[in-house]
């Protein structure tokens, strides 16, 4: 039942702001679902996922003030830039990893980058990461940790993570492939964040592995069980490959923190 009550305080606020998101734009435009389709002008779409995101953390810093974890919760707190780097060259490390084996063999070749597509790639990147680590490993992991134990609460939130990536058109195939990819991908930031005792690890993580994905679309990897079906890295082998690698890396050199700072938003 405190586990019911505990995700509603979260769920209901974030699905009510997620539907005025697109609804009341796709109204406007005079096509209701148009920004679930993809049929929206591409300034919408910028629109429509800024306030997703202002909804995400809002609704998040609500839910974690009102009912949020304590001290067992991997916390946010002041930034930790020296966390925040090291995750960010982490996912660097890992991703300029899995491009050199594709260009190996032969599935990629470098884009061409300008200084300006980076710098707003960076800023996408940190505000995308920020919000769904605040989400998904610092509420959701530390509520579902203290009411189901460590075992359950990673594969609940792990599988919420990839079902979340998951609403969208697309292949049925692809999609399984996908969602293991976003599966294992959780897993990793969870224990990252565990491993540190706070989120800016994880923040550095994903903002790389987001970063890589606005400067290097899918589109431009030639697309296979081996680079990853429809060109996404998180949906194939190599992949998934990485990330049990980083995953099982992280277990042999670093614990969970017995002891974590207290769990606050920060704000």
């Amino acid at each position: 039942m405190r586990l019911a009550r505990r995700l509603v305080a979260l769920l209901g606020p974030l699905a009510a702001g997620w539907l005025a998101c697109w609804l009341i734009p796709g109204l406007l435009l005079g096509r209701p679902a148009a920004l679930l389709d993809g049929s929206a002008p591409e300034g919408w779409k910028m629109a429509y996922v800024a306030c997703l995101y202002l909804v995400i953390l809002a609704s998040t810093f609500r839910a974690w003030r009102r009912c949020g974890p304590g001290c067992g919760a991997p916390a946010l707190g002041s930034p930790r830039l020296s966390g925040l780097f090291g995750g960010l060259g982490l996912g660097l490390l890992g991703v300029g990893t899995h491009r050199l084996v594709l260009a190996w063999g032969g599935w990629w070749s470098p884009p061409a980058l300008s200084w300006e597509t980076g710098l707003q790639a960076v800023g996408v990147a940190l505000v995308l990461a920020f919000g769904e680590e605040v989400l998904f490993r610092g509420y959701l992991l530390g509520v579902l940790r203290e009411e189901l134990g460590r075992p359950r609460a990673y594969l609940v939130a792990n599988a919420l993570f990839a079902v979340v990536h998951l609403l969208r058109p697309g292949d049925p195939l692809f999609k399984m492939a996908y969602g293991l990819g976003l599966f294992l991908a959780g897993a990793v930031l969870c224990r990252l964040a565990e491993n540190s005792g706070s989120l800016w690890a994880g923040i550095g993580l994903h903002s790389a592995w987001i970063l890589m994905g606005v400067l290097d679309p899918p589109t431009r990897i030639h697309p296979g069980w081996i680079s990853g079906l429809e060109g996404d890295p998180a949906a194939g082998v190599l992949g998934w490959a990485l990330l049990t690698s980083l995953w099982v890396g992280l277990g042999v050199l670093g614990r969970p923190k017995s002891t974590l700072a207290v769990s606050r938003p920060g704000f």
